[in-house]
């Protein structure tokens, strides 16, 4: 096992003549190492060439043993991140380091990696136990590929084998390694509940049953490093949670590092030990599950982590500790008093979760509102509320608080539990 350590990574893909780059919409512009050297020394011969940024400054350490979450909107580029570990793309700028080797020029077979694909990829001629054994077979097995003064040379080996492959499986020769071979499958197989599934081909099996055939297949070869790619997309939601927790269940036992990519943030707040937020190439933040959604460092990250998303409503603050909307005026804690101050007659955005909200009775810190849909789910009531015709908001309530379309209600603000953010940078303001 390894830790892994990305260094300052860039990624760009260059245009194709006369085709016109648009680049992503961020604080500031995502530019490759050529494009910022050419900006800053002016150099037009670099600036003929004009390219897609795809990440920009990504530094991260993934732990050994850690299970990491990559999450993020489509287009991100967390799978790009991924592929560039595995070396199935080439880095435009920084270093990648999988334990003390660094891989930017190992091709993927030197890396001693295995990734779980989305699609599962299995070879569909090939039976369950053959798609297992078949990175096993191409690889140097520890204690079995090293000549042993006992062990017959190889092209005998290869005679043998050759020569008993059409008898039936028992009359077959088996050389050293077919046998650890076998015995890697029989194990993991085991591990993953498939024994009866080995002579089966792919298209006998459902969904699930792929996956952890195609997960069998990477666990079997003992890398240093998981990556799995998005590989509960194509589950229905019962057999996506069933295999979500059987994925951690089995990193935990076997403490392999792992970086798992996914757009469910459901997901990444269940399974992961740490999460990295990525949006537009770049890493927004970095951190324990709780931590993101308590503590969100950007208002991006609040309103990506968290279901239904966090609502946000522009007020504006009047020192020490008062913050006003046209429909409603609330007064904040004391901790805010030193850091308000600052912000005396400014315009915020106040973040508060649809949990944190609750139906109250009529006064001027409680918002009026209009119900508009009610969704009842059983356990929760999500409902989405315009506040003056303007705002929309969500809303989750108890199941016993019954609520009708077109109902006035009034919600309370649990004012512990408001964030504020600098509605220019997006940047979460923080109490003292």
């Amino acid at each position: 096992m390894a830790q892994v350590v990305i260094e300052n990574v860039y990624k760009s893909f260059s245009s194709r003549k006369g085709e016109r780059t648009v680049p992503p919409v961020t604080a500031e512009p995502l530019l490759s190492p050529v494009d910022e050297a050419a900006t800053v020394t002016g150099d037009k011969s670099l600036q003929k060439t004009s390219s897609t940024n795809i990440l920009r400054r990504i530094n991260l350490t993934i732990k050994d043993g850690e299970f990491m979450v990559l999450v993020g909107p489509s287009g991100c580029g967390k799978s790009t991140l991924l592929r560039l570990i595995a070396g199935l793309e080439e880095l435009t700028g920084g270093n990648i380091w999988v334990g003390d080797a660094l891989v930017n020029d190992l091709p993927p077979k030197e890396r001693d990696i295995a990734m779980v694909f989305q699609n599962y990829a299995l070879y569909p001629h090939l039976s369950v136990y053959d798609n297992i054994a078949f990175g096993l077979r191409r690889t140097t097995m520890a204690g079995v590929d090293e000549q042993s003064p006992n062990q017959r040379p190889p092209w005998t080996e290869r005679m043998l084998v050759g020569a008993t492959r059409s008898l039936p499986k028992g009359l077959r020769y088996l050389s050293e390694k077919e046998k650890a071979v076998d015995r890697q499958v029989r194990t993991v197989s085991k591990l993953l509940q498939i024994e009866q599934l080995l002579d089966r081909l792919p298209k006998q099996l459902s969904g699930g049953q792929r996956q952890r055939v195609a997960l069998g297949r990477a666990i079997a070869r003992n890398p240093q490093v998981f990556l799995m790619d998005e590989p509960l997309s194509n589950l229905d939601a019962k057999l996506r949670a069933e295999t979500r927790s059987q994925i951690v269940k089995l990193q935990r036992q076997l403490g392999t590092t792992t970086i798992y990519v996914t757009h469910d943030q459901t997901e990444a707040m269940t399974m992961g030990d740490r999460i990295a937020v990525m949006n537009h190439g770049q890493i927004q933040q970095i951190a324990p599950p709780l931590e993101l959604y308590n503590q969100p460092a950007n208002q991006f990250v609040a309103e990506f982590i968290g279901s239904p998303p966090m609502n946000f409503l522009p007020v504006q603050v009047k020192a020490p500790l008062l913050v006003h909307h046209p429909q409603f005026r609330v007064t904040l804690p004391d901790v805010w008093e030193s850091v308000l101050k600052q912000y005396n007659g400014r315009s915020l955005s106040l973040g508060i979760r649809p949990e944190h909200l609750s139906i109250g009775v009529p006064a001027p810190k409680n918002l009026p509102v209009q119900v508009d849909l009610v969704e009842a789910l059983g356990n929760d009531t999500y409902l989405s509320v315009t506040l003056a015709e303007e705002s929309t908001l969500q809303v989750r309530v108890p199941p016993e608080q019954l609520v009708q379309i077109g109902d006035r209600i009034w919600l309370a603000i649990a004012l512990d539990k408001i964030h504020l953010f600098d509605p220019q940078t997006g940047t979460a303001i923080r109490a003292e």
